[in-house]
């Protein structure tokens, strides 16, 4: 009462709260939380002054948790940083990324306000840092469309990308690093709820976060998280990736916010009714005891008792007063779901309907389906929403409806019987999937299919309905994709494979073998290896023909490639014999030189121009056999190592012989390797330069980290090394622009191992290998060897070797000692480095593979 007496002493207006009823306002619950909110704003600063920080808000439901947090994004707009916040949704319904890209497009939004002057110095950024493959940004923040000339950005050229979703996290990062150098702004980005987080996008924050301390100079990133603690388990993906940037430094703030105790009660019901703590003591008592203290129950049981008259304002008295004896009296709710069930049962029926639509859609709806919802179904939405506006049940804001909390979209949820949920989702997926198909509307599709999906197979009321929802299902999987969510794509195929009835495989062959050969390349992408099984042993049984099991025999070799080497190498060359390209046998040393010398004579009589001209590779089957030789390339030599330089042979020779495919860039890499391992340094060179020359003419950036690691192993033999050594910049961007991390970070590991040789100042050479040489390396690291957290580069040496013998690239082994030898150089510690005996152990396990230089 001392600290604020104006609250005791001024009058209230008991006209207007006669008229309005009891007034609460968020304020109320957070003055308590100071301290709290303080330890936030500690974090953030530290943050500033360059130590990698995040923070993390919890507590159970309706405490305050996302109060605070957007309390904590005022501070920082009023200290000149962005604030960007998602939240994800209990049903899981919206489009895939939707609440990652949500705080992104609200971004772009906004920017498309600004003077033109700003956003073109900014759309002028964002071109030059991600090229063609805004393409794929766009598809995941549509807003990106009003400030880029959306039109001008078609579908990049070239082959499929390595890792879709490694890609979109790059792009991402790259999208905030523009944000920020032109805002010049700390980012900051909220999300709420993370305890229903998807692994995609929780993949994405992870890597913002891991990225953001190699990122440009002037880059600030501060990530805040809320979430319902009691809700996830020790394993939550969440926590794992809490973990995984700890691992490398980060500090992470925990506040955490509990319900109000007794006096805490009694105090803020003392400041809302302006009394005294001694006054309002009974009523407190009996408020503490069903609400235990928390914010939103306490707060929604006054006003259930104001709008019952048990607590109201007194004309005579100018002051609350309550009719204690009937608040005792009265059977009042033990949980706040109960709370808000009672007070929605007493609103018509037309608006219970209405709320119960909302909640089968999710915690947030946008507008146009509603209206679209009303318009096709003639049921009445719009009005009785209104009225739960007027309730405090739901909010209307930017375009969508929301419930103005998750708790009263579970209880509206709770109170549709279970025997007519499925009946639910059917009805309204149909009508909005119809919708969908006619305008094209790829949100209105996520929402309709996912709608149907719940409902199930057994909702369906009409049989012609099956192959429509299945082939939705496919549409929705391969926009998914696009948005390089393939967890999402994977369940939509999923669901489109369970919706086909019998004799699918005859009836409605062609969708039924997309639905499997896309789920089948989104299982390998999620690691559903029983999935993926399951999927080709399905196809290999009812495929038409021998064309149509390829790429699930493709998927199938990537998958083994990863796990059972020896097994991928069978696998590829089985196939590759039914494609007509046979390379079994047994092939002498001198054999093998031979068939090197006679390829290299016969690329000798064609010229670089003629070449760089050659038709094009159009023959499917050729084409496939080129991706199987491609991805043989590495791992045959540690099971067969005498059979490498055939394939790279087989790859030239099916070019010349059908034409020029984006993998002949691969081809003619490892070719010009092998002629310049032979002491041919100037013929490698020119096959090197052609296979760039290659890449560039196909936009094959898919291959392009891969292939300028090999070219440029020649290159530092004819051009300056300091500008050979730049083109693994640019191998290690392009290869991080299409998910390559392995040979992203290949070529940022060449390129810092190379500096010192380059002439640059040992200093420089230190300060390259803090910025890139952790975050670079601790992606595959922390990706392959989860319970090693590397905190030294003698460790980071170490799980180097232990990562090459896991992928079996004992070239790249041999090479990565060269760099662990510079690395201790720099340190100068040699307590954890590589033992020679260890690395001999490592080449006696893989056979001692055939190298040419030994000829």
């Amino acid at each position: 009462m001392i600290d604020k007496p104006s609250i005791f002493l001024n009058d209230l207006d008991v006209t207007k709260l006669s008229l309005s009823g009891l007034e609460l306002d968020d304020t109320l619950f957070v003055r308590g939380n100071d301290e709290k909110f303080a330890c936030l704003q500690c974090s953030y600063r530290r943050s500033l002054l360059g130590s990698p920080e995040l923070a993390l808000i919890t507590g159970l439901s309706g405490t305050g948790k996302s109060t605070m947090a957007y309390r904590f994004g005022d501070f920082i707009a009023a200290n000149g940083g962005l604030f960007l916040s998602g939240k994800f949704d209990q049903m899981q319904q919206i489009k895939p990324f939707s609440a990652v890209a949500s705080a992104f497009n609200n971004y772009c939004e906004s920017l498309a306000r600004e003077e033109e002057s700003q956003r073109d110095i900014f759309v002028a950024k964002l071109r030059a840092a991600l090229g063609p493959d805004l393409y794929y940004l766009i598809k995941g923040i549509p807003n990106l469309s009003q400030i880029l000339e959306a039109s001008s950005i078609g579908v990049p050229a070239g082959y499929d990308c390595v890792n879709a979703q490694e890609r979109l996290q790059y792009l991402f990062c790259q999208f905030v690093e523009v944000i920020s150098s032109c805002s010049r702004a700390t980012i900051t980005l909220f999300m709420d709820d993370v305890q229903w987080a998807d692994s995609a996008s929780i993949s994405i924050i992870g890597q913002l976060l891991k990225r953001s301390r190699s990122m440009k100079e002037g880059t600030q990133f501060f990530f805040l998280a809320s979430c319902r603690d009691d809700e996830m388990e020790s394993d939550h993906l969440f926590w794992e990736m809490i973990k995984d940037v700890n691992a490398l430094g980060y500090k992470s703030t925990l506040v955490k916010l509990d319900c109000m105790d007794k006096d805490e009660v009694n105090e803020t019901l003392s400041n809302l009714l302006h009394l005294s703590p001694r006054l309002v003591s009974s009523l407190s008592n009996i408020v503490y005891r069903k609400t235990k203290g928390n914010p939103l129950f306490f707060s929604r049981m006054l006003l259930a008792l104001n709008r019952e008259g048990l607590l109201r304002i007194s004309l005579t008295r100018h002051r609350w007063e309550w009719d204690e004896e009937n608040i005792q009296s009265r059977e009042l709710p033990e949980d706040v779901v109960t709370l808000f069930v009672n007070s929605i049962n007493m609103l018509s029926d037309d608006v219970k309907a209405a709320l119960g639509t909302l909640s089968c859609i999710g915690a947030s709806v946008d507008i146009d389906v509603i209206h679209a919802l009303e318009s096709d179904l003639t049921l009445k939405l719009i009005d009785p929403l209104n009225v739960a506006i007027a309730e405090g049940l739901v909010s209307k804001l930017e375009g969508r409806y929301h419930f103005c909390h998750d708790r009263i979209q579970e209880a509206v949820y709770s109170m549709i019987e279970e025997s007519k949920l499925t009946a639910s989702f059917s009805f309204l997926g149909m009508s909005l999937m119809s919708r969908s198909l006619r305008t094209g509307n790829t949100c209105l599709l996520f929402t309709a299919i996912t709608q149907v999906n719940l409902g199930g197979p057994s909702a369906v009321q009409v049989a012609e309905h099956y192959p429509l929802i299945s082939y939705c299902n496919l549409i929705a999987g391969k926009k998914a994709m696009e948005m390089s969510d393939f967890s999402s794509a994977f369940s939509y195929f999923d669901h489109g494979i369970t919706f086909l009835r019998k004799k699918h495989w005859q009836d409605h062959y062609h969708i039924t073998l997309e639905l499997f050969n896309l789920a089948a390349k989104c299982a390998l992408a999620i690691k559903k290896m029983k999935s993926l099984s399951i999927i080709c042993a399905e196809v290999l049984r009812n495929a038409r023909n021998f064309e149509d099991t390829l790429h699930t025999a493709f998927v199938s070799l990537s998958a083994l490639t990863h796990s059972m080497i020896s097994e991928s190498v069978e696998h590829g060359i089985s196939i590759l014999s039914k494609l007509d390209v046979d390379i079994s046998g047994s092939y002498s040393r001198e054999d093998t030189l031979s068939i090197i010398l006679q390829t290299q004579a016969m690329l000798n009589g064609i010229s670089d121009e003629a070449l760089l001209n050659y038709r094009v590779m159009t023959d499917y089957r050729k084409e496939t056999a080129m991706k199987f030789l491609a991805k043989l390339e590495n791992s045959i030599q540690q099971v067969k190592p005498a059979l490498q330089p055939l394939i790279t042979v087989q790859m030239v020779k099916l070019t010349i012989d059908h034409g020029m495919s984006p993998l002949s860039a691969v081809g003619f890499a490892y070719f010009g390797g092998m002629v310049s391992e032979l002491g041919d340094i100037r013929g490698g060179f020119r096959f090197t330069r052609l296979a760039k020359a290659l890449v560039d003419k196909f936009q094959s950036s898919e291959i392009a980290g891969e292939a300028i690691w090999l070219t440029t192993e020649s290159l530092c033999f004819i051009e300056p090394l300091q500008t050979a050594n730049e083109y693994r910049l640019q191998g290690q961007a392009m290869a991080m622009a299409t998910g390559d991390i392995h040979w992203a970070c290949l070529n940022k590991a060449s390129y810092c191992g190379t500096l010192l040789w380059c002439g640059v100042k040992l200093s420089v050479v230190k300060e390259t290998f803090a910025r890139y040489g952790q975050v670079s390396w601790n992606s595959v690291i922390l990706c392959n060897f989860p319970n090693v957290q590397p905190q030294t580069s003698a460790v980071i040496a170490y799980i180097f070797e232990k990562f090459m013998e896991e992928h079996n690239h004992l070239t790249t082994l041999y090479y990565m000692k060269t760099i662990e030898r510079t690395v201790i150089a720099l340190i100068g510690d040699e307590n954890e480095m590589i033992s020679d005996d260890a690395l001999k152990r490592v080449v006696i396990k893989n056979k001692n593979p055939f190298q040419l230089s030994a000829m």
